[in-house]
């Protein structure tokens, strides 16, 4: 009899844990993440097509390629950034190539003040806020320079302009760009009735002007520093906010000559396609914030073309777009260019 109990009461027993048992979840064991499967940084995984939406030679090809070239050199990228040139419609060829490229991470493009007011002034389907601003590495300066034959200073071309309204002519390479923007600060500020004369490119006025077609021109420093060396220029002044370097130093600013509101900079930039993952986005500005801070781009390209070094992005870059935006919003109204 207590036999048969002891068993009974280790069957009750052994019934009970199984019950407790299928009750409960057992967790599979956890594995840890191989080293491996850890997350990487994006890289470029095939070359990147590095796009400028102006001619070979001009001063966005200049740049794209400094920049293409040092990344190449100091290993920033295992794939090539191969300099492509797609001209054509101020800037808005190379704009639709790239807003076409929505999901390629692998195509970037150079970008200027100019193709963000080329694209406002013809009501172009792509914007600037359809594209991926991804950096600003450089300001631009602007200076106007004459024949000295004509005029010594700035104010004896001031005398010129007030004596015969709506004749002085001044050149500048393109319609609704950064020249004519130049332009148009001094019409609305100085007092003065100019007459705006469109050229192809930049050597095209410099002949105009050489050849006492055009009473002046407007040119990027690196455009004229060889003939106002050379005394076949005179700068009478400069859109900076301060004075230039080296041989142009004693170029006044037009805020110098009484004039602060006639101030005017080119943002050397770059774009991609529009929806820039964070990852890779962060990879180009990380990229092209080395090359801007790098000592062979500082010798290469912006002290010899006497450009003023500003790394721009994120939230300060957007905040500068939009600014930039809204001004040339504004003066291509000024200039009958917008309604």
């Amino acid at each position: 009899m207590k036999k048969s109990l002891l068993i009974g009461l280790i069957l009750i027993l052994a019934f009970s844990l199984v019950a407790v048992g299928c009750g409960q979840k057992q967790e599979a064991p956890k594995e840890e993440p191989k080293a491996s499967e850890a997350p990487k940084d994006w890289k470029p995984d095939k070359p990147v097509e590095f796009v400028v939406p102006y001619s070979a030679g001009g001063g966005s090809d200049i740049y794209a390629r400094v920049t293409a070239d040092i990344i190449q050199k100091k290993g920033w990228s295992d794939q090539p950034f191969m300099v492509v040139n797609k001209p054509g419609g101020s800037g808005a060829v190379g704009n639709n190539h790239i807003y076409a490229k929505k999901g390629d991470n692998n195509a970037i493009m150079t970008f200027v003040t100019g193709q963000i007011a080329s694209a406002r002034a013809s009501k172009a389907e792509v914007t600037p806020d359809k594209l991926t601003i991804i950096a600003v590495m450089a300001l631009d300066e602007y200076i106007i320079g004459v024949n000295p034959n004509k005029y010594k200073t700035l104010e004896d071309f001031v005398n010129a302009a007030k004596a015969k309204p709506g004749t002085i002519t001044v050149g500048g390479s393109g319609t609704a760009n950064e020249d004519h923007m130049s332009f148009g600060l001094m019409n609305k500020h100085m007092g003065i009735d100019l007459k705006y004369v469109s050229f192809n490119g930049s050597g095209d006025v410099m002949t105009a002007v050489l050849g006492g077609h055009l009473d002046a021109g407007i040119f990027n420093p690196n455009e004229c520093l060889g003939q106002i060396k050379s005394g076949d220029i005179a700068a009478l002044a400069t859109w900076s906010t301060k004075r230039l370097t080296g041989d142009l130093k004693d170029v006044k600013t037009f805020t110098e000559l009484g004039y602060p509101e006639v101030v005017f900079q080119q943002f050397r930039g770059i774009a991609g396609p529009p929806d820039m993952p964070a990852d890779v986005l962060k990879y180009y500005q990380e990229t092209i914030k080395k090359v801007v801070e790098s000592e062979e781009f500082k010798t290469s390209y912006w002290e010899p073309n006497m450009l003023t070094p500003n790394y721009l992005a994120g939230e300060e870059l957007q905040k500068f777009i939009n600014a930039e935006d809204k001004k040339y919003v504004d003066l291509l109204t000024d200039l009958g260019l917008m309604k």
